[in-house]
């Protein structure tokens, strides 16, 4: 018939099966997870990189990184509208509602050392913070 089927119901190309999920490993979920907290895009030469790296193919780390970003999103549209019916509800002393803009330190109170350290005392902090491995079974 003109819909592709035989007489018999059956298709007469058969019709291209999707690939499965694939299920990430804890180790490459981390390693992705770790890149994206500083870089939401990649350029194909990272996500070569990245791909060779953890064993994945271009498509999968491409994916990985779409399907994260929409995550972002939603969870982020989630929060803001948690604000606004947390506005709504009147103020509450018992809870201190933090606007979202209020959420993210700005750039000059990200620049300023706090008071009474060396940067130097801060700067070992932060090289400390960077080091941290967190060991995640495969």
């Amino acid at each position: 018939g003109r819909d592709g089927m035989t007489i018999f119901g059956q298709r007469q190309t058969p019709k291209k099966r999707r690939k499965s999920r694939t299920a990430f490993t804890n180790h490459q979920i981390y390693e992705l997870e770790k890149r994206f907290l500083y870089q939401k895009y990649l350029s194909p030469a990272d996500r070569d990189q990245i791909a060779q790296q953890l064993g994945l193919t271009n498509a999968q780390v491409i994916t990985w990184f779409q399907n994260r970003r929409a995550k972002l999103k939603r969870d982020l549209e989630e929060m803001k509208a948690d604000v606004e019916s947390a506005k709504k509800l009147g103020p509450n002393p018992a809870v201190d509602i933090v606007a979202l803009a209020e959420l993210e330190p700005s750039a000059e109170a990200r620049g300023k050392a706090r008071p009474g350290r060396r940067d130097s005392e801060e700067e070992e902090e932060e090289e400390e913070e960077e080091d941290v491995e967190i060991d995640v079974d495969d």
